[in-house]
Order: C-alpha cells, then structure tokens, then sequence
C-alpha cells in the first residue's frame, strides 16, 4: 500500500515546493493537489518542479469548473512534465460551492461525468493527427491533436461517494478517488463492490481498478489533543452548509444522528457544541488521529482494502512554525515505510 500526501492548503507556492521536497525525501509515494483556494493543476505543475521520484496527482481538480477537453490538454501537459509521474483525479465538486463560486448548476452528476470521463481519457490518448468525437447528453467535442502524447495513457481517478458515482468510476474510470474520510467499512461494503460490479458490467475486469483512499491525519503526541483537533474539522465540514460529500458518507455509515446535530448546530455557529457531540466511532473508524505510533497501526487497517492512502494533515494546537510543524508526519512516513 502506497502512501500520499495531499497538499495545496499550505500559505505559499514556495512552502508548497518545499514540502514536497521534504515529503519525497521522507519516503511518500505521491504527492496531490486539492482545488480549494488554488488551483490543482498550477500547484502540481509547481510540486512536479520540485520533486523527481513521486507520483504527482489532482485530488481532484472540479470538473464543473472546466471543459473536459481543458481538462484532458492540461493532464497531458502534466504528463509531460512530469516525464509520466501524473495522475489525474477530477470529480464533481462541491455543489453548494459552484453555485457560490461560479453560478454553475450541478445537476445531473451522472450523466456529465460520463461523458466527461470519455472525453478526457480520449484527449489524453490522441496520437497525432487523430480526431476525438464524442456527442453525449452534457458534452461534445470535435477535435484532433497536434502532437503526439509523451505516454500513452495518464491514469484518470473519479471522486466518487455515493453509490451510483462509485459504480460509474467502475464503469469509465482507473480507479475510484475515495474522500478524506472513509473507514474500511465504507471500502469494503460500499466502495469496492459498486465499483467491481459497474467494471464488470461493461466487460473491464475489476483487478484493474485502483483504490486510492483520502484521510485526515491528526498527528501529536497528546493524544487528546490530536483528537480535538479531528472533532474541530469533522464539523468544519458542515460549515456554512452541510457538504454533501461527507454528510453523505457519515449517514451511510450508520452515523445520521450525528449528521443531523451537525446539520443542526454548525451552520448556526454553534460549532462547540458540536464537537461535543462527535462520536468516538467516528474519529476511530473515519479519521487516522493519534499518536505516531497509534496513527502507524491505523494506517495499517486499510492494507488490502486501499492501494493507496493519501493524508491531509491538521493542523493541532499550540504546534511550531514552519517545516517543524511537519517533523511528526515525516516521522510517520518513516515508520510506515520500515512496516512495510
């Protein structure tokens, strides 16, 4: 099981070089962008720059915030530049936030990504001089490129929760882009069999699909600090409004209750309040928050479910400036690498 860290929340592109210079140093597999507040594909192009053994990925660039032929020239050029470290995660995004942002309407999730996903693999895939049609519901494309691509293929991984976007991954993607707070639960009963069935229902076969899994880190060495840190940014996921995403998530998992108070109190402000009513379940199942040594044994939960576990790290209280804030993931990386 691979290991990532997913980063483009940090203060500078330069702290962003930085870091991935240190996380592949440290022994990381690979290295994400997130869209949130930057762009993915500018900050992987800067963490390809600074980096030369990683996998560089998106996880994920908004496919409602571009046109899939965008999409599919941009991995292309990653690709490239990476000399085939790239790996391209797209998913829909947040619907709450593309009204917000942009005034885009977000129906209709199934139908686009299909043809997004078909449109992007077959603008990646283009040798030189050949046309790229494609007519679907949401999108078309007439096109032909000019070059020939570095690589033959780049893979392409679908953010996908509920069922029927798990299923569709199966059926058009190379793997299924699980979000940051997943459980093994969640990747044994929901995530893998969807996807396994929608692959074996257009004739790929299963074995082929890649299984990369997001997941909050709360890292220190207290760990009730660690855990406060966890329950602050499990209700910051339902700031200002509910994010459908993880709300979803947690109410498939059996946790509705909590989802309700959340949906409840955040939004009001009442945040503490919240926190107070995280269940202990959640953190332990859905979240890796501990110590190093008992984040080491969490991470190890998921072999054989997840090829790969990507880590968002919190930030916890009271924790130095600068790189030192990292020194405990970096010695996390470490142990997980000796483990394996």
């Amino acid at each position: 099981m691979r290991l990532g860290l997913l980063l483009g929340f940090e203060d500078s592109m330069a702290t962003i070089s930085t870091l991935s210079r240190e996380a592949e140093a440290a022994g990381f597999d690979a290295l994400y962008t997130v869209e949130a507040g930057r762009s993915a594909f500018v900050t992987a192009a800067a963490v390809v720059a600074a980096t030369e053994r990683a996998t560089v990925g998106t996880y994920i660039v908004n496919a409602y915030a571009r046109e899939p032929w965008l999409a599919g020239i941009a991995a292309r050029d990653l690709g490239e530049l990476s000399g085939g470290r790239f790996v391209l995660g797209v998913g829909t995004g947040n619907p709450h936030f593309n009204e917000w942002y942009m005034g885009i309407d977000s129906s209709r999730p199934i139908a686009k990504m299909r043809d997004y996903l078909r449109i992007v693999r077959g603008v990646i895939g283009a040798r030189a001089g050949e046309p790229v049609r494609h007519r679907g519901d949401t999108h078309r494309i007439r096109w032909r490129a000019s070059w020939e691509p570095a690589q033959p293929s780049i893979p392409v991984y679908l953010s996908a929760s509920g069922p029927n976007m798990v299923r569709l991954a199966g059926e058009e993607a190379d793997g299924v882009a699980v979000g940051v707070m997943s459980s093994t639960d969640f990747l044994d009963r929901i995530v893998r069999p969807n996807a396994r069935a929608g692959a074996e229902a257009v004739g790929r076969d299963p074995d082929e699909l890649v299984f990369p899994v997001g997941a909050q880190l709360s890292i220190n060495a207290d760990e009730e600090l660690a855990r406060q840190a966890t329950r602050a940014s499990i209700c910051g996921l339902f700031h200002p409004v509910p994010h459908p995403y993880y709300d979803s998530q947690l109410r498939q998992l059996g946790f509705a209750e909590f989802a309700d108070a959340a949906t409840r109190l955040v939004p009001d402000g009442r945040t503490r309040e919240a926190m107070d009513l995280v269940p202990d379940e959640v953190i332990d199942t859905m979240t890796i928050t501990g110590t190093p040594a008992q984040c080491a044994a969490r991470i190890a939960e998921y072999e054989g479910l997840a090829d790969e576990i990507i880590l968002m790290r919190l930030g916890q209280q009271d924790e130095p400036g600068g790189g030192a804030a990292w020194a405990d993931l970096f010695d996390l990386a470490s142990r997980v690498a000796s483990a394996g």
